[in-house]
């Protein structure tokens, strides 16, 4: 197969996106050096400032660097951009290294936002990325899969687009189901404790992103010209990144901080009343 049916301009797209990965990389780094400066302009941050950093740092970190993959990434997909199969694959590819890598940034983002802004707030954060981010970063990698399909096959079939159907409804319940949840007080129990969460994001992510920019080389310089992947490769990227998106609505919802808890003011004992005065003798 020629797999030349895509009216993309692949070559243009990596070039865009390579540009928009390097300028939130530059904000990520930005976000570091504020980090770092307020570290060692002043006294060390002690309570929920200091928890909020020790979480935010290592995602922060990780963000940037998968930004800067993602970046390198996008540049090789668009000096393979004449061959519209390879770069397609590598458009899918890559695209979850951007979404992983943006989804990071975010993250500590609110984490960094803990620090200073109440409960509430923060949480909101957390619930508007863990609910409502998968949905739009999921549909990037639906669009690929639907031009490789139309490319593969000259006319979309119709089960692949009953599929990518399918599975952006069912994220979109899930998504919905999760923004109802974090409203009820009764779920608040349903969380994972300890401080291994958050480094466990971190580093998770990089490794996403840069088993990504390896299969994105390795594409490069191990495809053949016209459509080197299989359809079937292609939908098992396009399900692997369907159970990336709901697990990130799952993980960011049981890794949610616990309200905090208002103390109840003790009752205060009503003051005793002075006894009654000895009555008069009777004449």
């Amino acid at each position: 197969m020629d797999c030349t049916n895509s009216p993309l301009d692949f070559t243009q797209v990596a070039n865009l996106y390579a540009q928009l990965s390097g300028t939130l990389a530059g904000f990520a780094l930005a976000a570091v050096f504020i980090v770092v400066s307020h570290l060692l302009g002043g006294a060390p941050p002690v309570g929920r400032r200091e928890e909020a950093l020790d979480k935010a740092v290592p995602v922060l970190l990780s963000a940037l660097l998968g930004l800067i993959l993602t970046s390198l990434a996008y540049c090789i997909i668009a000096s393979d951009g004449q061959n519209t199969g390879r770069a397609i694959v590598e458009h899918d590819v890559a695209g979850v290294a951007f979404s992983v890598s943006g989804a990071m940034l975010i993250f500590a983002a609110i984490l960094l936002l803990e620090s200073v802004l109440p409960h509430t707030a923060a949480d909101h954060g957390r619930r508007l990325l863990g609910q409502c981010a998968p949905l739009p970063m999921f549909t990037l990698l639906c669009n690929g899969v639907y031009e490789y399909g139309r490319a593969y096959y000259t006319t979309v079939p119709g089960w692949l687009g009953l599929l990518i159907a399918g599975l952006l409804v069912l994220l979109l319940g899930v998504s919905v189901v999760g923004y109802i949840a974090y409203g009820r007080p009764g779920l608040d129990g349903v969380r994972l404790a300890g401080d291994g969460a958050t480094r466990g994001i971190a580093g998770g992510g990089l490794a996403v992103v840069t088993v990504c920019v390896l299969l994105v080389s390795c594409t490069v310089a191990l495809g053949g010209s016209g459509c080197p992947v299989p359809m079937a490769g292609v939908v098992a990227v396009m399900v692997a990144g369907f159970l990336a998106a709901v697990g990130l609505s799952v993980w960011l919802f049981l890794t949610r901080p616990p309200r905090p808890v208002i103390p109840v003011p003790a009752p205060v004992p009503a003051p005793a009343s002075a006894p009654a005065p000895p009555a008069a003798p009777a004449d």
